[in-house]
C-alpha cells in the first residue's frame, strides 16, 4: 500500500486516497464539527516545551500524541494494512492526521514523497517549500512542507491559500509512518509550532 498525507481533488487526503471522502467518529457516524482554533494550545513555553494544557491521546490502533483540549479523533480511512486517523479541532480546517502502512511500497522515504509531488502538481498554485531526507527518531525518513491553493470545490476547506507539512519515517519493524499537519496558511507560525510539538510527543507504540 502507498503511504503519505497528500492533497487529492484540492482535499488533503492521506496514503494515495484521491476521493474526499468524509470523516467517521469511532461510531462510523459523519464527525460533527467541534470548537475550537488552531490558537489552542499555542502559548510560549519556556525552551520550547509543549504547553502544559495539551492532552495525551492514546489512539486504538496503538500509537499516542499530544494535542490541543479540544481536538477529536475521527477515522479517515481503514484499507487492510493502510490506516488514517486524523485529529481536529474544527472538522478539518486545521488537522493532524496520523498514517500507518504495515506494508509499503517504498523502502525509502524521500523517494515516496518525490513521487506523490509528481500528483500534487496538479492542485492550484502547488509550491514545494522543502522536501529533504532526514532522521526522525533515530530512524530513516523524510521531510516535505508546500503550499496550495484550495477551491470552494474543495471541502472541508475554507477557500483560499493552505500549508502543510509531513514527516515520513520507517520503523525498525518496517512499518511507514506518515504524521501530517495542515491549515491556513494565515495560521501557519501557530500550526508549525503545534506541529514541531506534536513530533516531540509522537510514540508509535510497540513498533517503534
Amino acid at each position: 500500500m502507498a503511504l503519505a498525507a497528500l492533497i487529492g481533488g484540492g482535499a488533503a487526503v492521506a496514503l494515495q486516497k484521491w476521493d474526499s471522502g468524509q470523516r467517521q467518529d469511532d461510531s462510523g457516524n459523519v464527525a460533527p464539527a467541534t470548537s475550537g482554533s488552531s490558537s489552542q494550545g499555542a502559548t510560549s513555553t519556556p525552551d520550547g516545551a509543549v504547553p502544559t494544557d495539551w492532552v495525551t491521546k492514546h489512539d486504538p490502533l496503538g500509537f499516542s500524541l499530544s494535542l490541543p483540549k479540544g481536538w477529536k479523533r475521527s477515522v479517515y480511512g481503514i484499507d487492510g494494512d493502510l490506516k488514517q486517523i486524523d485529529y481536529t479541532p474544527d472538522d478539518g480546517k486545521h488537522f493532524v492526521r496520523i498514517a500507518v502502512d504495515s506494508s509499503p511500497d517504498f523502502s525509502d522515504a524521500l523517494a515516496h514523497q518525490e513521487d506523490l509531488e509528481q500528483q500534487l502538481h496538479k492542485l492550484v498554485d502547488y509550491h514545494r517549500v522543502t522536501m529533504e531526507k532526514n532522521l526522525y527518531r533515530d530512524r530513516p525518513g523524510a521531510v516535505w512542507e508546500y503550499t496550495w491553493t484550495a477551491l470552494k470545490k474543495d471541502p472541508p476547506y475554507v477557500p483560499g491559500p493552505r500549508r502543510a507539512i509531513e514527516e515520513t519515517y520507517y520503523s525498525r519493524d518496517g512499518v511507514e509512518y506518515a504524521i501530517y499537519m495542515s491549515s491556513p496558511a494565515k495560521d501557519w507560525a501557530t500550526a508549525s509550532k503545534q506541529f514541531k510539538w506534536v513530533l516531540q510527543t509522537w510514540d508509535p507504540g510497540t513498533s517503534g
